[in-house]
Parts: C-alpha cells; sequence; structure tokens
C-alpha cells in the first residue's frame, strides 16, 4: 500500500510515539503506560496515534492506549507501522482484541526496519519521542528532515535526552536541522497540554 493511501486511512494529525524496543537507563514504564492513556484521551477530540510495532516503550504506552478504550467502550485510534513480512508481537494482537475495533490495524511500509523509520517520517504529522537509542535517534533526524515537529518527554533519557541536547545545540551543531521544531517537556501534563493546543491548531488551519 501507498504512503498517501495509509495517510488516507486515518485521522490527522497523525501522531507516532517512538522509543526503544530494549529501553536505556531512567526510562519508567509506567510513565510510558500514563503518557499513552493521556495520549488516547486527547485524540478523542482529532487524531491517530501509532507506534513502529516493537516490544519496550510501544508496548508500555500501547498498554495505556488499550486501558482508557476499554474505560469508555471505544476504538483505540491506533495502528502499528511495520516493514514488509515484519508480525507485531503478540501483546499487540491481544491487547487490541480487547477494545470497541477487537483487531490490530497493521500498515506495512519498507523491506526493513531502516526503510520503515524513513515511511514513519513521512507518514506522521508530529512524533513524541521517548527513551529510545540509535535508531529512534535516526526517525527522530529523519522526521526533523521532513519539517516533522518532535515532542521529547526528556526525563525518560535515551534519544529523548538527546534530542533535547541537539535542541540547546550542546551536539550536532553541523547538522543543517530546524531545532526549533524539537520541544522537549519534563512532565507528561506538559507535554500533553502543548499536543492539546497543537491539535487545536491543526484543526483550525483545516476549516
Amino acid at each position: 500500500m501507498s504512503l498517501e493511501n495509509i495517510s488516507s486511512r486515518y485521522e490527522k494529525p497523525i501522531i507516532g510515539v517512538i522509543g526503544a524496543t530494549s529501553p536505556l537507563p531512567d526510562y519508567d514504564s509506567d510513565d510510558a503506560y500514563r503518557l499513552g492513556y493521556e495520549l488516547r484521551e486527547l485524540v478523542t477530540k482529532k487524531g491517530t496515534l501509532f507506534t513502529g510495532g516493537v516490544h519496550g516503550v510501544g508496548i508500555d504506552v500501547y498498554r495505556g492506549i488499550v486501558d482508557y478504550s476499554i474505560e469508555k467502550g471505544i476504538g483505540d485510534k491506533f495502528f502499528v507501522l511495520v516493514p514488509n513480512g515484519f508480525q507485531p508481537p503478540q501483546d499487540y494482537i491481544r491487547m487490541a482484541g480487547k477494545t470497541k475495533n477487537g483487531v490490530l490495524r497493521v500498515e506495512t511500509a519498507g523491506k526493513d526496519m531502516e526503510e520503515r523509520r524513513t515511511y514513519l517520517a513521512d507518514i506522521s504529522n508530529l512524533v513524541v519521542v521517548v527513551n529510545g537509542a540509535k535508531g529512534t535517534i535516526d526517525e527522530a533526524l529523519k522526521c526533523l528532515s521532513r519539517g516533522k515537529q518532535i515532542i521529547c518527554l526528556e526525563n525518560s533519557g535515551g534519544a529523548a535526552d538527546v534530542m533535547s541536547r541537539f535542541k540547546r545545540g550542546e551536539i550536532g551543531k553541523k547538522l543543517i536541522l530546524n531545532r526549533e521544531l524539537v520541544k522537549p517537556f519534563y512532565s507528561i501534563t506538559e507535554l500533553i497540554e502543548y499536543l492539546s493546543n497543537e491539535l487545536d491548531n491543526f484543526e483550525g488551519a483545516r476549516r
């Protein structure tokens, strides 16, 4: 399926959540769960969530999304973006079965994880970074190169901290990318409040 077809299937804005399969120090799975819960509440207004369909951060975020969806008796407004031939972990499929939609929406793009990272940058309207390693940094930089906002949960460590340092000009000084697109936040509350405003602006620009 083409990227245009994938994008057209989902309500905008399309918000990606990226992070490590094996999280690095400073990561708190409970924070990732809470973030997923509050993101699902946020996109009740408008929007869709997705992850790269792997273990670690993605699973923890999706647990929060699912629990909110179950409590409200609604669908998850969520999909995973994986390379061709890749099967998402059974945890995703099992949890999706508890939501109103009943099945996990799986979109495929790219022949491997590296190529899929490029497609992730193309499909998303903005991306939230939680922890993460080299692959997450690569995804974030690809998003910046396409003019997409990067929202970092800075205290989650890993790539989120790296991108926050990049924002401050402490690293990557030779990279010709718009640092103003990087938005670091120390708390989930502040992050969600910012995204809520961005979502309102996104809607207003398209009325």
